[in-house]
């Protein structure tokens, strides 16, 4: 007796195959990256997007390890979420992998154990590229902190001009007054005069350091330029000889300064001035002044370090205050306090980062960390 297919038999093995090609074709073209991974790890399927995002074809990747596409940093908690699917939990989180390319691509994953028999043979994974969502977060974070920088910057400018103005302003227009006066002696006169020229000279300071910070941040976008760290110290001791010569000072120069740096020069030049001037400035009554200079690279960063055997600070107590704009901590010593404020702005404005480490009585290092690139 032969065996007979109905219509309806043959209609519904039709329409498997018809709901299997489209499962197929569906799975290799869906936007999002799917792939199922194997117990041990390795890819099992992947679909045309995997192979897009990692820019590797699907050879190259089945087989292949997923912990290798995974960003070092993530391999740790990617581990940790792959064997909680593996023990039959759904996952939901985010991570990031590096395509051939070597760039950075952020990943909305989401992981389900495959189950057969009610054990977990398989993890089904979709995961879809975020990376310009997370750009976009990044760069309105950066603004964020950007304008919160600036208003409060905005908010000292304020308070300057509001107290540290008024001092001189009040002591030119009662001096103006008292030089109104008739028949002033002539020695109250020459008194006044000079006292009049005095504030108008510190009020000029003033207005052309309030200046130096406005114009200060319309800047950054100065081209870059490759420079030789070595010939701009020397330049800098050049153009300082005088003080250092007033100092008395020895300097030292270490490491490995004919390391380039891409970056702005004339940052760089005002950077490396000001941490000897503050160095000669603070140097102590008790011993010969010595200063060091060194440029070591560490990766893909330079950290250039002026250290000194001056005053010192004591960091727990100014700390907070060091970097700010008209903080002085040597009152003694003249000075304005602008310095240090200039090298924060500057430094970060070449996406680096400045750090000190001082002892009261022993001395001082100033670590500048730069890009190299």
């Amino acid at each position: 007796m032969h065996n007979i297919t109905s219509p309806i038999q043959r209609s519904t093995g039709l329409d498997s195959m018809r709901l299997e090609r489209l499962n197929r074709l569906l799975f290799n073209h869906y936007p999002d990256a799917i792939y199922t991974i194997k117990l041990d790890g390795t890819f099992h399927t992947v679909n045309e997007t995997v192979c897009e995002v990692l820019q590797k074809s699907r050879e190259q990747l089945l087989g292949q390890n997923y912990q290798l596409i995974i960003h070092p940093e993530h391999w740790e908690e990617s581990l940790h979420y792959f064997k909680s699917a593996r023990q039959g939990l759904p996952q939901r989180y985010q991570t990031v992998v590096l395509n051939t390319s070597g760039e950075a691509i952020f990943l909305d994953v989401t992981n389900f154990p495959l189950k057969a028999a009610g054990n977990v043979v398989a993890i089904f994974g979709v995961a879809k590229d975020i990376t310009e969502q997370k750009e976009r977060e990044q760069a309105l974070i950066r603004t964020t902190q950007e304008l919160q920088h600036q208003n409060e910057e905005l908010e000292l400018f304020r308070k300057i001009i509001a107290h540290d103005f008024r001092s001189p302003i009040a002591r030119l227009l009662g001096l103006g007054k008292l030089l109104q006066k008739d028949n002033l002696p002539e020695k109250t006169q020459e008194k006044a005069l000079g006292a009049l020229l005095q504030s108008a000279q510190q009020l000029d300071g003033m207005v052309r350091d309030l200046n130096q910070m406005l114009t200060l941040h319309h800047q950054g976008d100065e081209p870059r330029e490759h420079c030789d760290v070595e010939e701009l110290v020397q330049l800098c001791l050049d153009n300082m000889q005088q003080e250092v010569d007033g100092a008395s000072a020895s300097i030292t120069l270490a490491g490995h300064l004919d390391t380039p740096l891409f970056t702005v020069k004339a940052f760089l030049v005002s950077i490396i001035q000001n941490l000897l001037s503050n160095a000669i400035k603070y140097r102590s009554a008790e011993r010969p002044l010595h200063i060091k200079i060194s440029l070591v690279q560490h990766g893909t960063e330079a950290v250039l370090s002026v250290a000194d055997n001056g005053t010192g600070m004591n960091l727990e107590e100014v700390g907070p205050s060091l970097f700010k704009m008209y903080k002085r901590f040597h009152h003694s010593i003249d000075g304005k306090g602008l310095g240090l404020y200039l090298i924060k702005e500057q430094v970060r404005m070449l996406q680096g980062r400045v750090e000190v480490e001082s002892t009261p009585g022993a001395g001082t290092t100033f670590k500048v960390t730069l890009p190299i690139h």
